[in-house]
């Protein structure tokens, strides 16, 4: 049985302008964020910055060209499985997994992630009305999201409502600072963290992301994995502060594969956020 899980949640415009000296003066270019591990590409139908990971193979087109449906007839029940607070997030993003998933009647457990998707509204460099460009350092946080797996065992999955501790973005610097966690609760069952520094951060598109490694605790022993892998985030909204927050939104997806003291780690996840005095 394969399964769908949907995220839905401000649209911006482009406006990449700066105010200095006697008048209105172009932004200096925007830092080069690499991250080959991801499709990134502006959609067609929405114009929203689209970041994908695509772990299907040729065997699983029938599977994928099913969910490309919009009400695919089967499996509907398993569509919104993942639910974020529309006030914080309606409008902003749609954030996307498809995977194989067995059992039925909440019973249910991911065998394969077959694609990541992470659509953001676009992002505006500009506040006080438009006329400033974004200065400083800007904090967003909200939810994590990942599906890991141990030396081929089944996949074990693992949220957090706070999970996305923090997102640091230093527009003078043009970086970003993000640390990812889930924990072993009731309702995740797998602990995981991510404390990436210094990623490059794209003051016009918004984009940042690079190379960092992920941290998983084994349930079944004391040993914590180290895996590299990459990390890809949009911001999208506009810096401008109104009703004591900034509108920025952030949306992203990671993925890692590698061994560690002879186990093989898989790791993939996906993380949302925004202006902490914006969540419920």
């Amino acid at each position: 049985m394969q399964g769908i899980w949907r995220i839905t949640g401000m649209t911006g415009v482009a406006l990449l302008i700066g105010c200095g000296g006697g008048g209105v003066t172009p932004l200096p270019d925007g830092a080069d964020v690499t991250t080959p591990a991801f499709e990134s590409y502006t959609t067609t139908h929405n114009g929203y910055n689209r970041i994908r990971r695509d772990n299907s193979t040729s065997a699983d087109a029938a599977i994928i060209a099913q969910f490309e449906d919009t009400d695919p007839a089967d499996p509907a029940g398993y569509r919104n499985l993942i639910a974020l607070s529309d006030a914080a997030y309606a409008g902003k993003m749609t954030i996307e997994v498809l995977a194989q998933v067995a059992g039925t009647a909440g019973t249910e457990t991911v065998t394969r992630v077959l694609r990541l998707t992470a659509d953001q509204t676009p992002f505006t460099n500009a506040q006080n009305g438009s006329l400033v460009a974004a200065t400083g350092t800007y904090y967003l946080r909200g939810q994590n999201f990942v599906w890991a797996a141990i030396n081929d065992q089944p996949i074990r999955s693992g949220s957090d409502s706070n999970g996305l501790v923090d997102l640091v973005l230093n527009f003078e610097d043009q970086t970003a600072d993000i640390n990812l966690r889930t924990g072993t609760t009731a309702t995740s069952a797998i602990r995981t963290e991510i404390s990436a520094k210094g990623l490059p951060f794209n003051i016009r598109t918004g984009a940042y992301g690079g190379d960092m490694t992920v941290q998983v605790w084994d349930p079944d022993s004391t040993t914590i994995f180290e895996i590299d892998g990459s990390l890809r985030g949009n911001i999208g909204g506009t810096p401008e502060f109104a009703d004591g927050k900034h509108g920025m939104t952030t949306s992203g997806i990671y993925t890692a594969t590698g061994t560690d003291g002879g186990t093989r780690v898989v790791v993939d996840g996906v993380f949302v956020g925004t202006d902490p005095n914006a969540l419920p």
